[in-house]
């Protein structure tokens, strides 16, 4: 595995949704949690969570006990990224936990997030190389490179106010011929994707909390900078999951959502997402 830094044009991406060159497999974990493989990479974002925090889930205790032997859906992990600091998105102490098991994982996020995880397991953070703080920039994303595939990180803002200095960023993943982004908790600001240049990026599945799908500004947003063939509407609380279901089955009948941790979606390579 190798990592480096770049600047990196979206514009170079359009020719990523191309045909699948194998089957690719999304698993959900808790909620913007998930596992993006091909059979031989294996990516997993915002998935070091594991007890409920606030209204938003965790894992049950059967996923929480292959989580911590890193085994089942969480063995071979190669990458794991975080998309933000927040305990929705990332648990310092399980982060820690979880690197000590899967001895082969690289894991990358903010400067932010290392540093509550610094907290739990100082040592290990400090001397591990495996432990990689990065910063992108809009005009400077960057990039990572595994066998096999290619992830670009870039800043989208989680909002004003008390949430204006967040780093959160967005991941941009070609794998095995499919182009998946996740774009964490990021603000309901035009510009912001413009800036992002995701106007320019042909897009085969995205995972989209789902407020943006409420009554707003998230549907022209979605239609604009979001619009993939799939959809997975993710960040649902267990306690409104219902309630939910309902509404975008109504409102967004085309729009997916995989209800519990551990479920999957996988995408054939003789079938692979229709425009």
């Amino acid at each position: 595995m190798r990592l480096r830094k770049g600047v990196f044009k979206f514009i170079a991406l359009l020719s990523f949704a191309c045909g699948l060159q194998a089957d690719v497999m999304i698993t959900q974990l808790a909620n913007e949690g998930a596992i993006i493989s091909d059979g031989e990479t294996r990516i997993m974002i915002d998935g070091m969570v594991v007890e409920p925090y606030s209204v938003y889930g965790g894992l049950p205790p059967d996923a929480a006990a292959l989580f911590s032997q890193a085994s089942g859906p969480f063995s071979g992990i190669d990458l794991a990224l975080a998309s933000h600091r927040h305990h929705d998105h990332n648990q310092p102490e399980f982060a820690c936990n979880f690197m000590r098991q899967s001895s082969e994982t690289l894991f990358v996020s903010s400067p932010q997030v290392m540093g509550l995880v610094r907290e739990k397991c100082r040592e290990m953070v400090t001397t591990d190389p495996r432990f990689r703080k990065i910063v992108p920039q809009y005009d400077r994303h960057e990039v990572i490179e595994l066998e096999g595939a290619h992830i670009t990180v870039f800043p989208l803002s989680h909002g004003a106010r008390k949430y204006a200095k967040i780093q959160n960023f967005g991941h941009l993943i070609r794998l095995s011929g499919m182009t998946v982004l996740h774009i964490g908790d990021a603000a309901m600001k035009a510009a912001d994707f413009e800036r992002a240049g995701l106007d320019r990026v042909k897009l085969d599945v995205v995972l989209i909390p789902f407020w943006y799908f409420q009554p707003g500004p998230g549907a022209e947003l979605v239609a604009k900078y979001l619009n993939a063939p799939v959809k997975l509407a993710v960040h649902i609380p267990p306690s409104e999951m219902e309630e939910v279901r309902t509404y975008l089955s109504e409102a967004y009948p085309r729009v997916t959502i995989l209800e519990k941790p551990l479920q999957e979606i996988r995408f054939s390579s003789d079938a692979p997402p229709s425009r």
